[in-house]
């Protein structure tokens, strides 16, 4: 068992501290021994699992107070890196929330202190943990219905499903929306993103948004799979937002069609009515069961069997760093309106950090 402290209780830290954290206490991964936040009224959401004395509002006296294993940050993406650098100063390892941060030069930071420092340093990219992004991906690697095609991806929400803060920022759709659906569409691709084209606007019912709020993307990766990205965060219904997700992949001898729960299967052997109609498909149950351990219960799991000897997790720092990247394309390709490769970008972003790195010597 590891002792956590959690950095950020209000905003989505809020459901750490009500639903995530409290279940990986009772099934004996974690204690909790203490929750810092800037605002003190966020502390409340901790009171269910922690005393008035394990609260803070300063990091480090916390830090010093608890001496924990491991930091949870679950504090809004401009202070991840603040918050993990002092963690790391402190020796803590580090399960962060995503986006990872909110610039390449941040993320290159934080990669380079945490390799100094041997931090062990995880990502909860929780969506393709879920039960039904997990059903999924078993089905497409399963070899019964032949090789992935492409995918077809769609997130729809409603511009009121914003908090306030993220009201305010530039590139909020893509930066804290899209950075779930990346590493998802990695992991069920089982491939690396070779390019990524994106088209993004803003209706003129959410010009408000800045940097869009709405975009169109084509995504090739490096095993020739295609995916086709649809995203909207000023919809007019949230028809498939967070957790309900339409997803379509395109296989050699099959269609698989996610919606929210529902995994139907459309075998190409399957004879069809008419011409132009689909056959009745058949339902693919979900694997496991709901009282599993899922999304964020699972990574924690991962992250403490990692500090106790075992695997490092997928979703470890250096490889959500993909995701990240991919993050940063896409924002760079709706501004140049031209494809952009990851990996040529994550060079050039590396560069400015290592020549930014030599001045400053």
């Amino acid at each position: 068992m590891k002792n956590a402290i959690l950095a950020g209780c209000g905003g989505w830290g809020e459901n750490w501290a009500r639903h995530t954290l409290p279940r990986c206490i009772k099934d004996g991964l974690i204690q909790v021994v203490g929750a810092v936040d800037t605002v003190p009224e966020h502390l409340e959401s901790v009171k269910g699992i922690l005393s008035g004395e394990q609260c803070f509002t300063d990091l480090r006296k916390a830090l010093e107070m608890t001496k924990p294993d491991f930091c949870v940050i679950a504090a809004p993406p401009a202070a991840h890196e603040a918050v993990a650098m002092t963690a790391m100063e402190y020796g803590c390892h580090v399960l962060s929330e995503k986006p990872v941060t909110d610039n390449p030069q941040s993320l290159f930071r934080l990669l380079k202190r945490a390799e100094e420092t041997g931090t062990k340093y995880g990502v909860t990219m929780s969506h393709q943990f879920h039960r039904h992004i997990s059903t999924l991906r078993k089905e497409i690697f399963s070899g019964k219905y032949g090789s992935l095609d492409y995918l077809s991806f769609q997130f729809t929400a409603k511009q009121s499903e914003m908090s306030e803060r993220q009201r305010k920022l530039e590139h909020v759709m893509l930066n804290e929306a899209s950075i779930h659906h990346f590493s998802l569409l990695e992991s069920l691709v089982g491939s690396r993103c070779k390019s990524i084209y994106t088209d993004v606007w803003s209706p003129e019912h959410a010009r408000s948004m800045k940097g869009g709020g709405e975009s169109l993307s084509i995504l090739k990766y490096e095993n020739g799979v295609r995916v086709g990205y649809e995203m909207s965060m000023s919809s007019a219904s949230s028809l498939h937002s967070w957790g309900n997700e339409l997803i379509r992949a395109e296989l050699e001898k099959a269609v698989l069609v996610l919606e929210g729960n529902s995994l139907r299967c459309y075998l190409k052997s399957e004879k069809e009515p008419s011409p132009n109609l689909p056959g009745e498909g058949f339902e693919i149950p979900l694997i496991g069961s709901a009282d599993d351990r899922w999304g964020n219960e699972n990574l924690v799991g991962q992250f403490v069997d990692w500090l106790e000897g075992g695997e490092a997790m997928n979703t470890r720092l250096e490889n959500a760093a993909r995701a990240q990247m991919m993050v940063f394309a896409a924002i760079e390709s709706g501004r140049e309106g031209l494809p952009v490769e990851p990996e040529v970008l994550t060079e050039k972003y590396r560069k400015e950090f290592l020549d930014k790195e030599e001045e400053h010597k």
